[in-house]
């Protein structure tokens, strides 16, 4: 009969498995087979090694893989029963649901991900009735309220049909305690997987001020972890710390002893094409010569163009600009916008996209300098104009002239909040979260709902989701009477 046990050799296995050192973790579970041969958890710790390759290379002979070993993996346990009196029974079934989900979400299959996130949140809604004190069951239930609470507007529906409830603030809540609590288990090695996705849930949701604390967290790990590495450096970008983020993934790129993150070739690319390097081109071409999947594919042609057309070569900037429409998937939004661009026929004004580009760096002053005191002329479509107020606002706000940032921001909403451009939808965005600093959250729900109102075509899910966490943030707060 099988049974679980999370021992040492195991813990050795999960933790070289998250730092991507799967060739040790295979030998480590090898060994573990061999001595412990009804050791049920050893399907988990494989199934993680095929999730991770698939979730890593997007290449779809490894999803083949995963599905097929993850269907046979459960039905094992199932039938098998294993101690079904341990927390690990439907534990290790939710676990192996929730990994098939998430690569199925990046082949686009997402009606049977939805199935498989819906069977996660049965069993680990029964596990926490039968053992509400086993210390992962928060590590599920956490991510499965992020995953839940951030699904698109149009999918609703199905989440309310079958019976689901998210929330993203319940859910960070939920990890951010997981972290803590998790440092006195013999369960602490999961600690690294819960900074995985805290960090990738702040960088998508915006960062409040507990994730200040989440930037010393990681830094540590990300020195020896790829994964950290990843979610740490995009943050890093996100605070405008581009330096700091190219230092991060040039230290994890010397490394060849793990499973390669292909993905880091095209983060650092982004990187320093933010500070004008347009040797990044040279990370690009890697990146679109060696990855195997989908994403990422349309926006490094994008990028690619972009370097031509800074240098003022607009021919090189069509035809690399022409292989968005064929190649790559448009799950990613930054896909999305390289997809539009090139069926737009739009070429970009180039004051506004270095500006753009070196406000993304976190180089506020070189991004004002494109765009000030410019004579209108230079800006001849009303997008792009509508940009410039937009663009101002933005820079006002990270530079902390706050003031200002309302203005150019209010001006936006008033010039753009009937065109389907995303600047005035962000605008709103901006100043529901600035409203939400100074706790004005009367200004803030208003901004918050104004931005949701709006139609737009680009970056919707993102800016919707982030509009739908500020609501949900504030929603139980009372405003002063």
């Amino acid at each position: 009969m099988g049974y679980y046990e999370f021992d040492k050799k195991l813990e050795d296995a999960y933790s070289s498995i998250i730092s991507l050192h799967f060739s040790k973790a295979e030998l480590l579970l090898g060994e573990e087979k061999t001595e412990k041969p009804n050791n049920e958890l050893v399907q988990l710790y494989s199934n993680y090694i095929d999730f991770l390759t698939a979730f890593i290379s997007e290449d779809i002979k490894d999803f083949d893989i995963l599905k097929k070993n993850t269907t046979k993996r459960i039905e094992g346990i199932v039938s098998n029963k294993g101690n079904s009196s341990s927390p690990f029974h439907l534990y290790v079934q939710a676990e192996m649901y929730i990994q098939l989900a998430l690569v199925r979400i990046k082949f686009q299959e997402n009606i049977l991900s939805a199935n498989e996130i819906y069977k996660a949140y049965k069993l680990i809604k029964r596990n926490e009735k039968l053992f509400p004190s086993f210390p992962l069951n928060k590590k599920i239930s956490g991510l499965l309220n992020v995953v839940i609470g951030a699904v698109p507007s149009q999918y609703q529906w199905l989440t309310k049909f079958a019976g689901l409830q998210g929330s993203i603030s319940v859910g960070l809540n939920e990890l951010n305690e997981d972290y803590r609590n998790l440092e006195l288990t013999e369960f602490k090695a999961y600690r690294t997987e819960l900074l995985f996705y805290l960090g990738n849930i702040y960088s998508a949701f915006s960062l409040t001020p507990d994730s200040i604390n989440l930037f010393e967290l990681m830094k540590p790990n990300a020195v020896e972890n790829p994964l950290i590495s990843y979610v740490y450096s995009g943050l890093l970008m996100k605070q405008g710390k581009n330096d700091d983020a190219i230092a991060i993934i040039n230290n994890t790129l010397k490394s060849k002893s793990t499973y390669p993150l292909t993905v880091l070739y095209y983060k650092r690319g982004l990187a320093r094409l933010r500070s004008m390097d347009f040797e990044s081109s040279d990370d690009f071409s890697y990146f679109l010569n060696h990855f195997k999947g989908a994403n990422h594919i349309k926006s490094s042609f994008q990028k690619l163009a972009w370097i031509f057309l800074i240098r003022g070569d607009t021919i090189n900037y069509k035809n690399q600009l022409s292989h968005c429409t064929a190649s790559g998937s448009i799950l990613l939004e930054e896909d999305q916008e390289a997809y539009h661009e090139a069926l737009s026929g739009d070429i970009p004004n180039v004051f506004l996209l270095k500006s753009r580009l070196y406000f993304d760096g976190g180089y506020y002053n070189q991004s004002l300098l494109e765009i000030s005191g410019r004579k209108i002329e230079q800006f001849p479509r009303y997008k792009d104009q509508l940009e410039v107020t937009y663009r101002l606002g933005r820079i006002m706000q990270m530079t902390e002239q706050i003031n200002k940032a309302i203005i150019y921001f209010e001006m936006s909403i008033k010039n753009g909040s009937s065109s389907r451009l995303y600047y005035a939808a962000n605008s709103s965005l901006q100043l529901g979260l600035i409203y939400e600093e100074r706790n004005d959250y009367e200004k803030a729900r208003s901004y918050f709902r104004k931005c949701l109102s709006m139609e737009i075509s680009e970056y919707k899910n993102s800016i919707n989701q982030k509009a739908n966490a500020g609501l949900d943030r504030i929603k139980n707060i009372k405003v002063d009477d």
